[in-house]
């Protein structure tokens, strides 16, 4: 396996060039902050990135739990990885990753500093210090599986990969729940009030029963009791569900898995 390393401080812009890196020299997978990356995937590991405190974050950064460290092992060893970008603030914590991981000596060390200008680097660490804006090298459909509440941001580039071909590639900024700007933090109440004043904005003839929100890993699944009259039942529901989904995603940045109308009760006119 030959094993690539891009190396800079926190914060110079490391992540935000990771694919273009990967792009030009044929490589697959990445390793970043905690997750392996394959192509616009993560195939395993958890992010620092969700990490409540900072140094919760770099132990998990620098694979320190050995069930997490084992799983992304597994998954290197499972998908027969060939060539792979380590991307670390420093050559001994890119030492430290490749010891656990088991990937072997590096073949190729990049630095930020050769790869971005003095100025593009400044830029980078102003927007951590002053915003707390970090990049994942990922698009957003496939951050918001995984970073479920946190801010998210798109951003777009186009280059030219090794064959001279334009490649679009989509990357993510995230605020991540360890900035000093403080947690992120959404109240399963917040959350109920959003859903009952969706459903209380619809001319439908709908009363609300329960309300239940479950947090899980990667979201959050609601489910609603509901009454409603006899006839059309499903034209309401669907309703129901496109507006709390547009109305949460918008307004709390969570990744909906499910919404769940529950009729419990119908009614008849008289």
């Amino acid at each position: 396996m030959k094993v690539y390393s891009l190396v800079g401080p926190s914060g110079t812009g490391k992540s935000y060039r990771a694919l273009k890196v990967s792009y030009e020299n044929d490589i697959e997978y990445i390793i970043d902050d905690g997750i392996l990356i394959h192509k616009n995937k993560i195939i395993a590991g958890v992010s620092a990135k969700r990490a409540s405190t900072k140094m919760e974050a770099v132990r998990r950064a620098i694979f320190e739990d050995v069930v997490h460290k084992n799983k992304v092992k597994e998954a290197i060893k499972r998908n027969n990885v060939d060539k792979i970008l380590v991307i670390g603030t420093s050559r001994r914590m890119i030492n430290i990753i490749c010891d656990r991981l088991e990937l072997g000596k590096v073949h190729k060390e990049i630095s930020i500093y050769d790869i971005a200008t003095k100025e593009e680097i400044e830029k980078a660490k102003t927007s951590r210090l002053q915003e707390g804006i970090h990049i994942v090298p990922l698009p957003t459909f496939e951050v918001k599986r995984h970073f479920s509440g946190m801010f998210r941001n798109p951003i777009k580039l186009l280059f030219k990969n090794k064959n001279s071909e334009v490649e679009e590639v989509e990357k993510t900024l995230v605020r991540p729940t360890f900035s000093y700007l403080g947690k992120y933090f959404i109240s399963e109440r917040a959350i109920i009030q959003i859903i009952d004043y969706e459903i209380s904005n619809l001319n439908e003839d709908i009363r609300v029963y329960a309300i239940e929100v479950s947090d899980l890993s990667k979201g959050i699944e609601i489910n609603i009791k509901v009454g409603m009259k006899y006839g059309n039942l499903i034209s309401p529901s669907y309703k129901i569900q496109q507006n709390i989904l547009k109305s949460l995603e918008n307004m709390t940045l969570l990744n909906i898995l499910a919404i769940n109308i529950n009729i419990v009760r119908i009614y008849f006119d008289k």
